[in-house]
């Protein structure tokens, strides 16, 4: 029974960092086709007919391409570069604009460079090389073996290709059949994820605040959601990949070393099988809480959910609560009319979730005359996303802040409530967040089907909340980068111009909310505008693209325990 292969294919695109592994599609003796991982690999198994696999990296020739972008020629060197005597291919640019909106890459590189001693030139490729060969009048070197491949930053500007040839272990001229390959195009680079600062900002004259952490919120953008059809008007299907994303989004995520991250749109399987890792590996506890429901993704189920970390050096877990707005609705459903209960479950049944963690400060702040022990309140929710359903909305946010007025009887602690709530500034949500109450005329009360929001005045709370960004707004010191975070933002609602940037809007719906009688903003999360967000292969700005690998921005901010 001899093995044919049928068909190989291999992702066009590759990136420094994200594994590669072909499709194959194996015919056994005359009839049976089976998959390529139906097939054991040579050197991992004693079946007499095995797969043999070889990954070769193509030696370029000719003029100079750009390290940013492999797929274009380069037209700009950076003289710092051989000056600095940085390896040469890392110093070439497709345009004077690819070189500036790199630069902090090239900083680094001098900066490296300097520390290590010169490596300039080209490494000696065929020096390292197991095997040259020749084909279609390139050249191969041999890099790799085995059924994946994940391209490193030697290979950059290269293609990558891979030769499979099946092998009959039990015949001394053991390859029985004839070699198929696939390559890709030039290898990119591993991408530069957002680089943002902290913006101080200056407490209000008079405080005393005390102790000090970060909490951050992000919407990453589930695989299950990151489609062509929804994301490709701004990005490209190698950038909508999580392999690709993955590795983007958990640099991103390390950079801004926050001590408590609120996620959402974390599915389940890369929550299991690469977040938690990861960022255990980085020092951080994770809790999570999947919504109820799973989604088909045309190969698979698949469901999202709601993830928080927290620093373990800094903070302990001292209870978890679950919101899960379904069981609210069934309970809600009992009180309305059995004529009405079909079509009332059928618009609040959402499946959306908020997860809560009591925390405890494991190095509290010395707040004067405190003798307890420290401890915090986090909500990280995602809020229904329909924008013809705000009641459901309101009603959701509304339900998960009376949950949070319990927590707030039982223990007097600092709280924070953040995530994605689908609402813009000025909503019927947003204004119950921020204004402990809803107006009576405000235009959203008049949808209300099925009549869940009246009357009117049951929609308020007792939380002293407001937003961490608006204490940009009010702060009235501050320098260059305070004033530029001021333009950044709303002057009407003073919350962000935008956190989302999709086809077909640009908005704020994410937000971090705080207690404002017992936290402190002292600093926040630098805002992008629009230019910082475009594409460098893209002229048109939006959210994914192959840098901001969510369709969604972090926001984060520094507090500290406000002194009583």
């Amino acid at each position: 029974m001899a093995l044919t292969i049928v068909q190989i294919k291999l992702s066009a695109e590759a990136i420094c960092g994200v594994t590669l592994e072909p499709y194959l599609q194996v015919r056994k003796g005359t009839s049976t086709t089976v998959s390529g991982e139906d097939v054991p690999e040579e050197g991992v198994s004693d079946s007499k007919y095995v797969l043999r696999y070889r990954w070769y990296r193509s030696v370029h020739r000719g003029g100079q391409i750009c390290w940013i972008h492999p797929d274009r020629e380069a037209t700009v060197q950076c003289i710092l570069c051989l000056r600095s005597r940085a390896e040469i291919r890392k110093s070439f640019h497709c345009t004077p604009e690819c070189l500036q909106q790199h630069w902090p890459q090239h900083r680094q590189l001098h900066e490296q460079r300097r520390l290590k001693g010169p490596e300039n030139g080209y490494v000696a490729e065929l020096s390292r090389s197991s095997q040259t060969v020749t084909a279609g009048g390139e050249t191969w070197i041999e890099v790799g073996k085995g059924r994946s491949y994940t391209p490193s930053p030697e290979d950059v500007g290269s293609s990558i290709k891979c030769e499979v040839v099946p092998i009959d272990s039990s015949s001394h001229f053991n390859e029985t059949g004839v070699a198929s390959s696939a390559s890709t195009a030039r290898v990119r680079p591993v991408p530069l994820c957002p680089q943002r600062a902290l913006v101080p900002v200056p407490p209000p004259r008079g405080s005393n605040p005390a102790g000090k952490f970060t909490a951050l919120t992000y919407n990453l953008l589930a695989d299950l959601y990151a489609s062509v059809d929804a994301h490709g008007h701004c990005c490209q299907q190698w950038a909508l990949s999580w392999q690709y994303r993955k590795q983007n989004l958990l640099k991103e995520l390390l950079t801004y070393k926050a001590d408590i991250l609120c996620l959402q749109e974390v599915q389940s399987n890369h929550f299991d099988n690469f977040l938690a890792p990861e960022l255990q590996k980085a020092g951080y506890t994770a809790i999570y809480k999947r919504k109820t429901t799973e989604l088909y993704t045309g190969t698979s189920y698949a469901i999202d959910g709601c993830a928080t970390f927290f620093k373990r050096d800094k903070f302990a877990l001292v209870k978890k609560y679950e919101v899960e707005f379904n069981k609210a609705a069934l309970s809600l459903s009992d009180s309305i009319p059995a004529d009405q209960k079909k079509a009332a479950l059928n618009r609040l049944l959402k499946d959306n979730v908020a997860l809560i963690a009591v925390l405890e400060a494991l190095d509290p702040p010395q707040l004067e005359g405190a003798n307890r022990r420290q401890l915090i309140c986090i909500a990280n929710t995602h809020i229904h996303a329909n924008p013809e359903l705000n009641d459901v909305k309101l009603w959701q946010v509304h339900t998960l802040l009376k949950g949070l007025e319990k927590i707030a009887a039982s223990a007097d602690i600092p709280m924070l409530v953040a995530g994605d709530f689908n609402s813009v500034p000025g909503s019927a949500a947003h204004s119950l967040l921020v204004n402990r109450i809803v107006e009576n005329n405000h235009p959203e009360l008049q949808n209300d089907p099925l009549g869940i929001l009246r009357p009117a005045s049951k929609l308020q709370h007792n939380l002293h909340l407001a937003s961490a960004y608006a204490a940009v707004h009010e702060a009235r010191d501050g320098g260059p980068a305070l004033q530029k975070q001021k333009r950044r933002m709303d002057p009407k609602y003073h919350e962000p111009k935008f956190t989302n940037m999709g086809q077909g809007f640009q908005g704020t719906l994410d937000y971090v909310l705080y207690t404002t009688n017992s936290l402190v903003p002292t600093a926040t999360l630098e805002l992008p505008d629009e230019s910082d967000i475009k594409d460098t292969r893209n002229s048109k700005a939006g959210l994914p693209n192959e840098t901001w690998s969510s369709d969604h921005i972090a926001l984060l901010a520094e507090f500290q325990y406000k002194q009583t």
